[in-house]
């Protein structure tokens, strides 16, 4: 029995042994490391953010958090002392602090590496620095309102930054020092180095350059015409992408109005996925698509516009009061003839357009990757009237948000697939695996391709024959439609109070890109969007047709030269080559010593025709 008890004693004190030695091993010598050491934070680096091309858009540098345990400082005065001035903190403040029990206190966030220095220098103990990351925009309001921004902490909490932030996010570090009982450092101790991860970096479907012209055009728009605001986005018509989304006025995401909080969400709001209006005409692309897929009207479909059409009682006007008189379908489209839609409206029915009205995606989200998207407003089916109907017809009594607009009528003129649009092209961690990729989606097909080739065929001719003659580049094909709405406050229409856009396609037989362009409140005297947004749109196509190379139908011969190198040039001896070979160019930033940036690339053949684009850092 003796042996028995004694052998039994033995094999459980073996188990004990292997259970603390191997099984809980790990845990508790990191229990054990946790009473010994006190750690000093090092916060994982956030993942950089990039447009297509890889220039990096925001990025992240080092700062310090300081913080004083005074259970270590020896001369708590002369701590509070040299930390007052510093900073800028009430020394009697600091003074109390530091003597009134408490194990640890945080003097400053975001410190710079030259403050800390100065610390270091004065041979203060007791003062320790946790490492951190400070956001930094490269380009300051560039994009601000899909880039988004972060707090102190640097955790997203608008746009791009807040919807991956998971990814973006890295993974925190600590240096550990071993202390005494009271946390005072033991001199000559060991310091234990745990190192952080950096987040994934976040590459955008944006191109930087066309980013760049479509800025250039919602500044220029909102100056010229004094409007409220203005904004515009374009889609790669064949994928969904979205390559460019501005908005002006904008917020220089480095110098945050955190402190007034209206203006800050005012600045930053995405309006083109967050907000709802009344899209006016360029709504008529969806009714004209779903006159034609219906069977209600063809191209040849005759009707007459007398300026005006009676319905429940209600005279609801034409834009133009005079009247269109008889035209066809096509030349109704052409000349955004009211009554034309009216008539769509009508007699394809409530059930039909609301069927439609949810095959474009008018009643749900559209599900791009971008925080706080917002869905539109239609009135509950079973109480729409023939009146509510027919003005829903040309884009009355029905909101809503700009990137639904331009993605339904994307599916009108791509074949009719309604796509997904994202933003993010692809994420890499930090080892340049890539952990997701944004691709091409097609929620649904929503009419036919015959359909959408007489739509393409339509929308071109409002361009080359109707009222989107402003939006014409001489040599490319282009096709569009013009909106004028009124806005409402208070239930009532705002006299005098116009949202003005337009939404333009190209090349208008094969289309690459859709692009929505709106101006709020332009109050410069003109208000239709024929002549306050369809400049803009075909500027804009202009300038990327060069950007992209892509040749228009012109048969004149062309000069052509060699794109020179002139990355490491100063921007006067860029001029000055460019000049003496006769290469029209413009800069996209001029805001350095040395060219760091052209298109086309130094070696290439080029079009004396075309536009150069530099960039000085």
């Amino acid at each position: 029995m003796l042996i028995v008890l004694i052998t039994f004693c033995f094999t459980a004190v073996f188990f004990q042994i292997i259970n603390l030695q191997i099984v809980k091993a790990e845990e508790l010598q990191f229990r054990a490391l946790d009473q010994w050491t006190r750690d000093v934070p090092l916060q994982g680096e956030r993942g950089g953010i990039y447009d297509s091309t890889g220039k990096i858009l925001a990025d992240c540098e080092t700062v310090y958090t300081v913080y004083v345990r005074p259970n270590a400082t020896s001369d708590k005065n002369k701590t509070a002392k040299i930390l007052s001035a510093l900073f800028g903190i009430d020394e009697n403040y600091l003074r109390n602090k530091f003597t009134s029990g408490v194990s640890e206190v945080t003097i400053k966030k975001n410190v710079s590496k030259e403050k800390i220095q100065i610390i270091r220098d004065s041979g203060l103990d007791g003062v320790y620095f946790a490492q951190n990351v400070k956001r930094t925009y490269v380009y300051s309001d560039f994009l601000s309102s899909v880039i988004g921004f972060t707090n102190i902490d640097c955790r997203g909490q608008a746009g791009i930054e807040a919807y991956y932030d998971r990814y973006l996010t890295g993974k925190d570090g600590s240096i550990l020092t071993e202390a005494d009982l009271v946390g005072r450092e033991i001199e000559g101790s060991q310091k234990y180095y745990l190192p952080g991860e950096k987040g994934c970096d976040v590459y955008l479907t944006v191109d930087y350059g066309i980013q760049n012209f479509l800025q250039s055009a919602v500044t220029e728009a909102k100056e010229e015409h004094q409007a409220k605001s203005v904004s515009c986005v374009m889609l790669n018509a064949r994928t969904g992408a979205i390559v460019g989304l501005a908005r002006s006025p904008s917020v220089d995401l480095n110098n945050l109005p955190r402190n007034d909080l209206e203006t800050l969400m005012y600045l930053s709001k995405n309006t083109l996925v967050c907000d709802v209006y009344e899209p006016g005409s360029t709504f008529k692309i969806l009714t004209s698509a779903i006159g034609i897929e219906t069977g209600a009207y063809s191209e040849k479909s005759g009707v007459f516009c007398p300026g005006y059409r009676s319905i429940d009682g209600q005279r609801i006007k034409c834009w133009k009061t005079i009247g269109h008189g008889q035209q066809t379908f096509r030349k109704g489209v052409q000349n955004s003839c009211n009554c034309l839609f009216m008539d769509i409206a009508l007699k394809v029915g409530v059930d039909t357009m609301y069927d439609y009205f949810e095959k474009f995606g008018i009643t749900e989200k559209s599900g791009v990757d971008i925080s706080g998207e917002g869905k539109g407003l239609t009135i509950p089916k079973e109480n729409v009237k023939n009146v509510d109907l027919a003005r829903m017809g040309f884009g009355q009594a029905i909101a809503v948000t700009p990137l639904e607009l331009v993605t339904a009528c994307c599916s009108v003129i791509n074949g009719g697939e309604l796509l997904r649009p994202y933003i993010v092209e692809r994420i890499l961690d930090n080892a340049g695996k890539e952990v997701f990729k944004g691709q091409k989606t097609v929620r649904r097909k929503v009419i036919s391709e015959s359909t959408s080739a007489q739509m393409r065929d339509i929308l071109e001719s409002v361009v080359t024959e109707g009222g989107g003659k402003n939006a014409q580049v001489a040599g490319y094909r282009i096709g569009g439609k013009t909106g004028t709405a009124q806005k409402y406050e208070n239930g009532k229409i705002a006299q005098g109070k116009y949202v003005s856009t337009f939404v333009g396609f190209a090349p208008a037989d094969d289309p690459r890109y859709i692009m929505l362009f709106i101006v709020d409140e332009p109050s410069g005297g003109a208000y239709y969007g024929s002549l306050v947004a369809a400049p803009y749109v075909g500027r804009t196509y202009a300038k990327v047709f060069d950007y992209l190379g892509i040749k228009g139908s012109s048969t004149e011969p062309e000069e052509t030269t060699v794109m020179p190198e002139l990355i490491g040039l100063s921007p006067i001896e860029a001029d000055k080559i460019m000049n003496e070979i006769g290469l029209y160019y413009e800069y996209l930033d001029k805001g350095g010593s040395v060219i760091s940036y052209q298109i086309p690339a130094p070696g290439s053949e080029v079009s004396k025709k075309i536009t150069a684009y530099l960039e000085s850092r």
